[in-house]
C-alpha cells in the first residue's frame, strides 16, 4: 500500500489561536447547533471532489489568518490531481464524531471517502464572545489517528 500525503501547509496550519489576531472580523455561528450543518456543507463539497469549494465554504468562519487558509487552499487545489491519481475520485463523506472539551472547544471529525482511501478532515471550533468560529482545521492521510480514541 502506498502512502500519499495531503500534509501541505494545511496540517502545519493546525491553525493556532494566536493567528486569530491577524484575522479580519470572521463571521461566527451564534449557537453550537449551527456548527454541524456548516461542516456538513463543507464536507458535501469535499465529498464531491470540489476541494476548492470546501475551502470557500469554510473561509468566512475562519478565526485564523485568512492568508494562511488561502495558501492552504491554493496548495490543495494544485495537488488535487496527484491525490486523485493515488486514491481515486471522491465518492462522498461520512461523519465520524464530535468531541467537546469544556464549554469553548468543539472538534468534529469526518472522512472524505474516495475510491481507495479515507481522508480524515478535522475542524476545531472555538467559542469567542461573538460566537463560534473555526480556530483549527486539518486534513491528511493519517487514518490511524481516527482509532486512537
Amino acid at each position: 500500500m502506498s502512502h500519499f500525503s495531503l500534509r501541505t501547509p494545511i496540517a502545519a496550519l493546525a491553525l493556532a489561536l494566536g493567528a486569530a489576531a491577524l484575522t479580519a472580523h470572521a463571521d461566527t455561528l451564534k449557537s453550537e447547533n449551527e456548527i454541524r450543518p456548516l461542516t456538513d456543507k463543507i464536507m458535501a463539497q469535499a465529498g464531491a471532489g470540489r476541494t476548492d469549494n470546501a475551502y470557500g465554504a469554510m473561509s468566512p468562519y475562519a478565526l485564523i489568518d485568512i492568508r494562511a487558509l488561502e495558501v492552504a487552499r491554493t496548495n490543495a487545489r494544485s495537488s488535487r490531481m496527484a491525490i486523485e491519481a493515488q486514491v481515486g475520485n471522491s465518492i462522498g463523506y461520512e461523519f465520524i464524531r464530535s468531541e467537546k472539551v469544556g464549554d469553548s472547544l468543539l472538534k468534529l471529525t469526518y472522512i472524505e471517502k474516495t475510491e481507495k482511501q479515507a481522508i480524515p478532515w478535522q475542524f476545531i471550533f472555538y467559542k469567542t464572545p461573538a460566537g463560534w468560529g473555526i480556530s483549527a482545521f486539518s486534513n491528511g492521510d493519517n487514518v490511524d489517528a481516527l482509532f486512537d480514541h
